[in-house]
């Protein structure tokens, strides 16, 4: 074995046995290198899955073009678990603080407005105060209203 394809398996096998994960654009390059670290190839594979080595060659390229079913059947066939991850870019409660601003400010902009009309605007100190007010309430406990257009 090179020394090259030993540092290959070296590293994917750790990298494997670890769990890490892999974005979903990855997801089926990730396959296609345990498939060759093993030695194994395309048609070996789809043979041991009963798909054809067309369709096995088409999921390496772009593995959300199949079912996670398939996906999990492909990794049982090289002695692998598919684990499924899902992570978030942001803290979740990031995420509704943001959208409970978002809401708040559309709904205290337009009671401001009406009430501009009116000639009862209340100051800039009012309407931050409101505005605060309203992002905790609407933080405090979020539903499907808080994400509403």
């Amino acid at each position: 074995m090179s020394k090259m394809k030993g540092l290959k398996l070296r590293q994917l096998s750790m990298a494997v046995k670890e769990g890490r994960a892999v974005p979903i654009d990855k997801l089926g390059q990730r396959l296609r290198d345990i498939r060759e670290v093993l030695g194994m190839t395309q048609k070996q594979l789809a043979k041991r899955i009963g798909i054809g080595q067309p369709l096995l060659s088409r999921i390496e390229e772009d593995v959300s073009s199949c079912a996670l079913k398939t996906v999990a059947r492909i990794a049982a066939a090289l002695e692998c678990e598919f684990l499924g991850v899902v992570t978030s870019r942001q803290a979740l409660e990031l995420m509704i603080k943001k959208q409970a601003a978002k809401k708040a400010n559309g709904l205290i902009k337009r009671t401001f407005a009406n009430m501009a009309l009116e000639k009862q605007a209340p100051g800039q100190k009012s309407y931050d105060y409101q505005l605060k007010k309203m992002i905790e309430e609407l933080s405090a406990n979020p539903g499907p209203e808080l994400w509403e257009e």
